[in-house]
């Protein structure tokens, strides 16, 4: 049985957070990846996996305000280019696969544009709670019966973008 093995596709992620308009705190993003695991070409099932994001704010001491904090989350297209499919890579070999803010895969998370959509969320930072983090789900998966050569490993960069 011919076998590609792909090990992460959401991994060595480049972290960049954009700051807008709030200056009574300071956000980060952390991320350990997406790892799929073995992708077998002959299977007619998609693989599919989960990544995890944490994004933490935390309230400047020196304003003291309670405030909140409202974000969105937007993920580039990786080495793809585009949204319809993203590729991973493995020397000149490609793996096409993609990344969903659902778990029913129908909803590209990209960055608001063409058909792909971002994730928003929310912050309440006070005096009491001044650091706060909320875990964001990111699904991947990979289409079957693509035919790509044995491989170590399969990866892509995606740059993932934090606006606040």
């Amino acid at each position: 049985m011919r076998r590609a093995a792909c090990i992460a596709a959401f991994a060595g992620l480049a972290l960049m957070v954009v700051a807008t308009g709030i200056r009574a705190a300071t956000c980060s993003v952390s991320s350990p990846g997406l790892a799929f695991g073995n992708y077998d070409v002959y299977s007619a099932a998609a693989t599919n996996g989960t990544g995890t994001m944490n994004v933490s704010c935390t309230l400047d001491a020196s304003d003291g305000n309670n405030i909140t904090v409202n974000y969105t989350i937007s993920l580039s297209t990786g080495s793809s280019g585009g949204y319809v499919q993203r590729r991973m890579q493995s020397a000149t070999d490609t793996l096409g696969y993609n990344l969903y803010t659902v778990n029913t895969y129908s909803v590209v998370w990209g960055d608001g544009s063409g058909s792909t959509q971002t994730v928003a969320g929310q912050l309440k930072l006070t005096n009491g709670q001044p650091t706060r983090n909320n875990v964001h789900t990111v699904y991947g998966q990979i289409p079957p019966l693509q035919d790509v050569a044995v491989s170590n490993n399969y990866l892509d960069n995606v740059t993932v973008t934090v606006t606040y």
